[in-house]
């Protein structure tokens, strides 16, 4: 049951995802030309659902007519209904929807005269048959290649933008105050390796020179965290760690998450909860230096 809950919940988050790839009108004519193209490949080779007979010769005007009624749909009335993203939901209507059109179209100018109306209505629905089994791949295959080179166009730009931001601010001052409000500690970004939760004091690991220092604060984890959200590379993945994605050496996976072993630190193993698994996974897939998972 709880599987059950949770592919549903999957399910819901997929068919509610945007589909902003197809907002581009350069996607949109490639979207429109690979269906194009599929279609006359696969119409002419296998002459599928016994559509020579439906169609006889006329294989070209099927793929003229159904390519005109794309770049109507696609463009004048996505314009008319002002429909600039999709989620995967509508975007399966939309293509319910050109795919009633279009067969209402094949059916006109292609269909027999029928006088009957369930005979009329019976070859209607053949045609939405046949057009729809026609359409669906190439429609399929081109959104789910484009979906896939959006994320990784996205997780490419994410991981220049941290590795930009780790390098433009490793030199920028992080200050520390104690109690009295005063400076406790100054260090550069760059040099902080990870810090630890220890009650009510946070101790700061970070490098001076080539040497490893421990410096022991009076803080919050909390505040501290607050603080350094300017700097990407920073990251908490538990309730007592922070660490810096610069200096990780290698992780490896455990039942409730993972051990990270920093640089510098060998000997020291630091936890990432469960509660925190999900963020770490996520910078895991927009860092581009390599790690050894052991």
């Amino acid at each position: 049951m709880h599987l059950l809950i949770l592919l549903m919940n999957n399910f819901k988050k997929i068919i509610k995802r945007e589909v902003s790839f197809l907002s581009s009108a350069k996607n949109r004519f490639l979207l429109i030309g690979f269906v194009a193209i599929y279609a006359i490949l696969f119409i002419t080779l296998y002459e599928p659902f016994n559509i020579n007979q439906w169609g006889g010769n006329y294989y070209w005007q099927f793929i003229m007519v159904g390519t005109a009624i794309l770049f109507v749909t696609q463009f004048a009335l996505r314009s008319l209904f002002r429909i600039k993203n999709f989620t995967y939901l509508s975007l399966f209507l939309w293509y319910l929807l050109e795919v009633i059109i279009m067969a209402y179209f094949f059916y006109l100018l292609f269909g027999d005269e029928l006088s009957a109306y369930s005979e009329q209505f019976k070859e209607y629905l053949l045609t939405f048959r046949y057009t729809a089994l026609i359409l669906i791949v190439p429609y399929t295959v081109f959104v789910w290649y484009m979906e896939h080179k959006y994320r990784y166009s996205k997780l490419k730009a994410e991981k220049a933008e941290i590795i930009e931001a780790g390098t433009k601010d490793k030199d920028k001052l992080l200050t520390i105050k104690g109690e009295n409000g005063k400076v406790a500690l100054a260090i550069k970004y760059g040099q902080l390796v990870y810090v630890k939760s220890a009650g009510n004091y946070l101790e700061l690991f970070y490098m001076k020179g080539e040497t490893l220092v421990k410096e022991l604060i009076r803080g919050s984890i909390k505040e501290f965290e607050v603080n350094i959200q300017d700097y990407k590379p920073l990251l908490r993945i538990h309730r007592s760690y922070i660490v810096n994605f610069n200096y990780l050496h290698s992780f490896k996976r455990t039942k409730k998450g993972y051990i990270l072993i920093m640089q510098h630190v060998p000997d020291v193993e630091l936890s990432v909860s469960s509660s925190y698994k999900d963020i770490f996974e996520e910078r895991l897939k927009k860092v581009s230096s390599p790690l050894v998972t052991t």
